[in-house]
């Protein structure tokens, strides 16, 4: 989003490269981070991404490569995650019915209900985004902006909201995963690494960017509700961090490759 903007004069001419590194840094690193999520997920039979998370960000590429993205670059990076994405779903599916032992009824049907979830956030989605770049009406226009040859239009700012959910739900719905599970059952610290470092670049600095040299089109950046949600994810990917740490020093790694929670086997014992 953005690469067909006209900045004001003040706007240094190097904006669109700097804006294009840093999106494409983020972009890199996700794509990384997915397939090591989809390697680790065939290795501990499990999977990495909470559903919810899932089905919200496959939903999001979905709609953005469609309808939202106008350049090649932006297209071919939505994409590609959506391609990638498909070995995600392949492990929810292949071992959903693992993680769900204690409710089996929604481990045998897991397929079942991630197809219907993508699908309402693909409609959600589309009718915030048609909202949004409406011709006749759009939300907050500025002037600069230009979606589709339409000035006015500012599909960098409906980027910056609806992916800053998506990493919200997708960052504390890690961390009540791994808190649940109590293994390090689809994760790695290659994993953290590269989503954190991906979501620095892709989200905070290049809308930091944008908001530093042009603030006048991007002063939602420094909204206090932006600012809340983007202090909310780092704090939940920062306490994903040293929980991973705690997990990996007493799980127990079976035969077949899966972790478990140690302590459950402990008992276990005990109960013998």
């Amino acid at each position: 989003m953005g690469s067909n903007d006209i900045p004001p004069p003040h706007v240094p001419h190097s904006y669109h490269t700097i804006c294009m590194l840093l999106l494409g840094t983020g972009g890199l690193l996700y794509t990384t981070t997915y397939i090591l999520m989809t390697r680790q997920s065939l290795r501990d039979l499990t999977y990495a991404m909470p559903v919810i998370s899932l089905a919200f960000n496959f939903a999001w590429e979905i709609v953005f490569a469609l309808y939202v993205a106008e350049s090649l670059p932006e297209q071919i990076i939505f994409v590609t995650w959506m391609v990638i994405d498909i070995g995600l779903v392949y492990t929810v599916v292949k071992y959903g019915e693992n993680e769900w032992k204690h409710a089996p009824i929604v481990g045998q049907n897991i397929g079942k209900i991630l197809g219907p979830m993508v699908l309402w956030l693909c409609w959600a989605l589309w009718a915030l985004c048609t909202w949004w770049v409406d011709v006749d009406n759009p939300v907050n226009p500025k002037a600069g902006k230009i979606h589709k040859g339409v000035e006015g239009i500012d599909t960098t700012e409906l980027g910056f909201w609806t992916a800053i959910v998506a990493q919200v739900v997708l960052s504390w719905g890690l961390l009540a995963q791994i808190v649940v599970r109590g293994n390090s059952g689809g994760a790695s610290y290659a994993i953290w690494t590269t989503r954190f470092l991906g979501s620095v670049a892709g989200l905070i600095g290049y809308y930091a960017y944008c908001w530093w040299v042009w603030p006048e089109a991007h002063e939602y950046f420094a909204n206090p509700f932006a600012v809340c949600l983007s202090v909310t994810w780092v704090v939940a990917d920062l306490a994903y961090l040293f929980i991973l740490r705690e997990v990996k020093r007493t799980e127990i790694v079976l035969k077949s490759g899966r972790k478990i929670r140690g302590e459950v086997v402990v008992q276990s014992s005990k109960a013998r």
